[in-house]
């Protein structure tokens, strides 16, 4: 049987958008702090649960905990998860079934900026962005598209 590795899997809000709460940036650890940890995007409140609530990993009791710490603007978690290996962890947060972490690109209204955000959020599920000059944008997420490999 192989060995599973424990990863440490960092959360932290975003600042507020227009009222709304921030995404949760998610980065993964697997070198145990000898190196920066690999960002994998951001992810809805949803998209968060669904994921941490997946396979009963985490106790309900833990759910609630890490949802308080993320509770205020660049409000931290770390959450520890064994998998067989780095590829088996980053596949699940990565491409999670049904809010899977894509692309999300718009152009600002105000000033034109490109602007590109890796997001994993349900379908139908709406979140607030800010362009750099400060106009926000309503993003819905419309469909999931099975990455090209």
């Amino acid at each position: 049987m192989k060995a599973r590795q424990v990863f440490a899997l960092g959360l932290r809000r975003l600042p507020r958008v227009d009222e709304s709460p921030g995404l949760v940036v998610l980065t993964i650890d697997a070198s145990n702090g000898t190196r920066p940890p690999r960002k994998v995007g951001t992810l809805t409140d949803a998209a968060l649960r669904g994921r941490l609530a997946h396979f009963d990993l985490h106790s309900a009791n833990e759910v609630a905990a890490i949802r308080q710490a993320l509770r205020p603007d660049n409000g931290q978690a770390t959450v520890f998860e064994a998998w067989s290996g780095l590829g088996s962890c980053l596949q699940f947060w990565h491409d999670y079934v049904g809010s899977q972490v894509r692309m999300v690109e718009w152009t600002c209204e105000g000033c034109s900026a490109l602007n590109r955000l890796d997001v994993g959020a349900s379908v139908g599920e709406t979140y607030s962005r800010a362009c750099r000059c400060g106009r926000v944008k309503q993003i819905t997420t419309t469909s999931h598209i099975p990455p090209m490999r």
